[in-house]
C-alpha cells in the first residue's frame, strides 16, 4: 500500500521515471523540474521509504535509481513506467534539462539538440500565437521586451518582430538552452538569467509563459506578477497565460471565478486588466491576459486618496 500512495502523486511518478532513465542526484533533479531541493529530498524520500528507488553515495554524490531486488516493488515499478506518458510535457521538459546539465555547454552540437527538445512545439503552441499575435506583435512594435517562454512558435514570433529582445532565463541549464537555440536567430537578441537583470532595468513589455507545473498557487502567481510589475516601465504591457485550475483552487476567495480572481490579483499588484483570453489545447485549459501597469506614482496616491475621501 505504501508503494501505491507514493505513485499517487503524478510529480513523483515523474521523478521515478527520471531516476530510472539514469542515477542521478537530489541538485540535478530540482533543476530538471523547477522545484526546491528539499521539496525533491521529500518526494524521493517517499519513493525510497516504498521500495521503489534507492540511494547509491559515489564520494560526496548520492544518487537515486530504481530497485534493484525483484519482488511487488519492481513489478509494480515496471507497470508504472510502461504506463506514464513520454509525451508529457512536465516530463520532456525535464529530461531535456537533464540532458544540458550532461552536456552543458562543452558540446554546442549536442546542447543544441538538447534546446530543441526542450523547446515545445505543438498544437498549445499553436493555439496560443493565433489567439494573441494580432495585439501581441501590435504592443511589441519597436519595444523593450522581456520574455520567457517554451513554446517555440511564441518565440518565432518574438524574434521575427522589431522588437528589441530579450529572453529571461530561470536557471543556468534553462539559460544555456536558450542560448543554444538564440544561435539560430536575428542577431541582437539577447539572453540573460534572472541574476544578470539590473534591478532598476525596465521593459516596455514583459511576457512570462510559465513552463508546465512551475506556478502551483496563487501566492506564487501573485510573486511572478510583482516580479514583473518591477521590471516595467510605467504604462507598460504584460502577457501572461495561467493554467484555469490554479485559479479555480480554494483559498481566501474560493467563491471566485478564474477570470475575476485574476482581476483582482492584477488589481493588487498594480495593473489594470485589459484582456483575458481562454485557450485550450492538448489537455490543457489556459487563461491569458494582457494588462497595463498602472503609473508608480498614481498606483501610491491612489490608497490615500480613497482614504481622504472616506473621511470626508
Amino acid at each position: 500500500m505504501r508503494a501505491l500512495r507514493a505513485v499517487a502523486d503524478p510529480a513523483r511518478l515523474r521523478l521515478l521515471r527520471l531516476c530510472s532513465d539514469q542515477a542521478t542526484s537530489v541538485s540535478e533533479l530540482a533543476a530538471a523540474t523547477a522545484d526546491s531541493e528539499p521539496n525533491v529530498s521529500r518526494q524521493l524520500k517517499q519513493l525510497a521509504l516504498a521500495g521503489l528507488l534507492r540511494r547509491l553515495r559515489r564520494g560526496q554524490r548520492v544518487e537515486y535509481l530504481p530497485v534493484a531486488e525483484s519482488g511487488f516493488a519492481r513489478d509494480l515499478l515496471g507497470l508504472l513506467l510502461q504506463r506514464l506518458d513520454p509525451d508529457d510535457p512536465a516530463l520532456r521538459e525535464a529530461r531535456a534539462r537533464l540532458r544540458a546539465i550532461e552536456v552543458a555547454a562543452r558540446n554546442p552540437a549536442l546542447l543544441r539538440a538538447a534546446s530543441h527538445e526542450w523547446l515545445q512545439s505543438g498544437r498549445l503552441g499553436r493555439t496560443l500565437r493565433v489567439a494573441i499575435e494580432g495585439d501581441l506583435m501590435r504592443d511589441l512594435a519597436g519595444a523593450r521586451v522581456l520574455a520567457r517562454t517554451q513554446h517555440r512558435e511564441l518565440l518565432e514570433s518574438f524574434s521575427s518582430s522589431d522588437a528589441q529582445l530579450t529572453l529571461r532565463a530561470r536557471d543556468k541549464h534553462e539559460l544555456a538552452l536558450l542560448k543554444a537555440w538564440s544561435q539560430d536567430q536575428p542577431a541582437g537578441l539577447d539572453v540573460r538569467a534572472n541574476s544578470e537583470l539590473r534591478q532598476q532595468e525596465r521593459f516596455d513589455v514583459v511576457i512570462d509563459m510559465p513552463l508546465t507545473g512551475e506556478i502551483k498557487d496563487s501566492s506564487q502567481l501573485a510573486s511572478l506578477l510583482s516580479r514583473a510589475r518591477n521590471h516595467l516601465s510605467d504604462d507598460g504591457i504584460l502577457w501572461c497565460a495561467i493554467a484555469y485550475d490554479l485559479l479555480e483552487q480554494t483559498g481566501s476567495a474560493p467563491s471566485m471565478a478564474p477570470p475575476t480572481r485574476v482581476r483582482a490579483l492584477l488589481q493588487e499588484a498594480g495593473f489594470d486588466c485589459h484582456s483575458l483570453i481562454p485557450v485550450e489545447a492538448e489537455g490543457r485549459h489556459l487563461l491569458v491576459f494582457r494588462a497595463r501597469a498602472r503609473a508608480r506614482r498614481a498606483a501610491a496616491v491612489a490608497p490615500a486618496l480613497s482614504v481622504s475621501a472616506s473621511g470626508v
